[in-house]
């Protein structure tokens, strides 16, 4: 009897910028990572949804189907997983009621139905197998603070049946209770509390990367500065850089391509990818994207117009990629015609050094 998984990434989901919009302070643009949900950010090296997708891998689910709506940037997950398939879609109801029927189609005969932004450590297998012998079409699962966004569905039973419906017959079924960790990405005060959990080792899930000295993970790359301080538990990501008398402290988090200059201290925060954080600057109890900053404990969020203060890089980083996956597509056009000319005229390889085009 197999089972599969549909997790889910809505662009209802709370987002940095709507939750910087919904504030007092002045709405913040929408540039980098900010139109995507909270579950598209790397926090300790990895997005939530890639945690999920590790989850689901460890039981040898049959197939794993990622719906996501359509507009949404998913960045590239750091492990690839042969059974997980990616699809964007304009509507995500019938989207989830088509991806049912498929799987009974295939002969899988159970599947997770799960909102990308609610992470949970609970024993899977145990949530299918009562799910099983309650003999439901769905089963819903809740913890001490409420109902949570997943479920497990009987796929020959809900066959054709719309999303809505389902969730109706779930408010009248047997629950299952979650005493595990669990967290929702609602806001940046839980990406925060979550980066913080898994430095602390409340959690399975941890940073990326290894541990260069106890409490203190430095990733693929990193880059800190001999004259820089690390109080651990603190987290380096991929490639970021920590310059000379900086202090990363209490539980901060330092993510992918991030810069924090000289003289800077970071105090129990979250330093989103791709933000360059200026000289000389005292950063504590927030959250950062770019130049956009939210602090926790005024629940406000601000942008800041200075790029000598903090700034993001990720659009220049998206348009290098993009400029560099053209150039190699030129190079192909270019190899496959002189392949095609070489066929024809075959003295033309001696022009060229080495076979090759001209090499920088």
């Amino acid at each position: 009897m197999g089972f599969g998984a549909v997790l889910v990434i809505s662009s209802r989901n709370r987002r940095f910028a709507d939750i910087a919009v919904s504030s007092s302070a002045q709405p913040v643009s929408h540039n980098g990572m900010t139109g995507a949900p909270l579950e598209c950010a790397e926090i300790c090296g990895r997005t939530l949804v890639e945690r999920i997708i590790e989850r689901y891998a460890a039981i040898d689910c049959d197939s794993i189907s990622i719906l996501v709506e359509a507009g949404i940037f998913l960045p590239r997950f750091r492990v690839e997983h042969a059974n997980v398939s990616i699809e964007t879609v304009k509507d995500l109801r019938p989207a989830v009621t088509r991806k049912l029927d498929e799987y009974l189609e295939q002969g899988i005969d159970h599947a997770f139905i799960q909102w990308a932004d609610t992470y949970t450590e609970t024993d899977l297998l145990d949530v299918f197998c009562f799910h099983r012998e309650s003999k439901q079409t769905v089963t819903p699962t809740f913890d001490s603070n409420g109902a949570l966004a997943l479920w497990v569905v009987n796929c020959e039973k809900a066959q054709g049946s719309p999303l809505e419906t389902l969730l109706q017959q779930a408010g009248r079924a047997s629950r299952y209770f979650i005493r595990e960790f669990v967290t929702r990405l609602s806001h940046p005060r839980s990406m925060r509390e979550f980066a913080a959990d898994m430095l602390r080792g409340r959690c399975e899930t941890g940073p990326s990367g290894r541990q260069t000295r106890p409490g203190i993970w430095c990733d693929e790359g990193a880059d800190v500065h001999r004259r820089a301080r690390l109080v651990a538990p603190a987290y380096i990501g991929c490639g970021a850089k920590v310059r000379a008398d900086a202090l990363i402290t209490r539980f901060s988090n330092i993510e992918r391509e991030c810069c924090i200059d000289s003289g800077t201290v970071v105090e129990d925060s979250c330093i989103l990818a791709y933000t360059i954080i200026g000289i000389c600057l005292d950063l504590s109890h927030a959250v950062v994207n770019g130049n956009e900053l939210f602090n926790l404990e005024r629940d406000v969020a601000i942008e800041i117009s200075d790029p000598k203060v903090m700034r993001s890089t990720a659009t220049v980083h998206k348009l290098l990629f993009t400029a560099s996956e053209l150039i190699e597509a030129i190079e192909n056009k270019a190899i496959e015609k002189d392949h095609k000319l070489s066929k024809l005229h075959p003295m033309s390889q001696g022009w060229q050094l080495n076979g090759s085009l001209i090499q920088e």
